[in-house]
């Protein structure tokens, strides 16, 4: 039997997330489900992608990613897709075409019935067949593609890569769309010993710092997080109330030729 993995814009106040798990354990009381969050921000498809794209793929393959985010906007029928080995189970809102730069291998359009708890009724139904190996061509009829969204690009020259700030963590971290293996080409196009700044907000930093704990209490420090991209914050601080730096803020590097 497939893990479960449960993701949505439920919060923990509220009674939903364990309805939802009701469900799945009154159909099978051994089926493991494995939460991802459910603070992600209400309605917020880019911040689910960006949580759900760098967690998905250590869990193992064949693996159920049930993921109820802005469920009660959504008036198509709820999807199953196969993508990279792994089973994903929601509406196709956009959110799964910005996990990943795959297509997905198969798309499954589920049978819909009007209701106010959808996550409950439609979602977990898909997501424990899929995980007690019922083939996704049973599920529904099959469709072509998914909703695309497209999400921002970087703006890359020779003298600066400008980019934007696209989800901010627990901590108040910003991260950024500003990849590592970026900024590494560009060095290596300019000479891996060419200076550069960070500029965000009002502030400005030369080169980057390898952990948080670089710099005392308080301080800004600039670095790559563990998924490769571009991170700002305060050690021990809120570093987008501090700064006054929210989604979509620019962070531009600028190498010094």
């Amino acid at each position: 039997m497939a893990v479960i993995t449960f993701m949505s814009d439920f919060g923990t106040t509220d009674h939903y997330v364990a309805a939802v798990k009701a469900a799945i354990l009154s159909s099978d009381p051994q089926q493991v489900i494995v939460d991802i969050t459910h603070d992600i921000k209400p309605f917020d498809i880019a911040h689910a992608a960006y949580v759900l794209k760098h967690v998905y793929m250590d869990f193992p393959e064949k693996t159920v990613h049930l993921v109820a985010v802005d469920t009660m906007r959504q008036k198509s029928p709820p999807i199953a897709i196969v993508l990279e080995g792994h089973y994903f189970v929601g509406f196709d809102s956009g959110l799964f075409s910005l996990i990943s730069d795959m297509k997905a291998k198969t798309i499954r359009r589920l049978t819909h019935h009007v209701s106010t708890f959808p996550a409950k009724v439609e979602l977990t139904k898909a997501a424990l067949a899929l995980a007690q190996g019922e083939s996704i061509e049973k599920l529904g009829e099959s469709a072509e593609f998914i909703l695309e969204l497209y999400p921002r690009r970087l703006k890359v020259t020779k003298r600066e890569i400008a980019g934007n700030v696209i989800s901010i963590d627990h901590y108040g971290n910003l991260i950024t769309n500003i990849r590592q293996t970026d900024v590494k080409k560009i060095l290596e196009i300019n000479g891996n010993h060419t200076s550069h700044t960070v500029r965000f907000g009002r502030e400005a930093f030369d080169g980057f710092h390898a952990y948080f704990t670089d710099v005392e209490s308080g301080d800004c420090f600039v670095l790559f997080n563990s998924s490769g991209n571009l991170q700002i914050g305060i050690n021990k601080g809120n570093a987008s109330e501090l700064l006054g730096l929210g989604v979509d803020a620019p962070v531009i590097i600028e190498f010094n030729t």
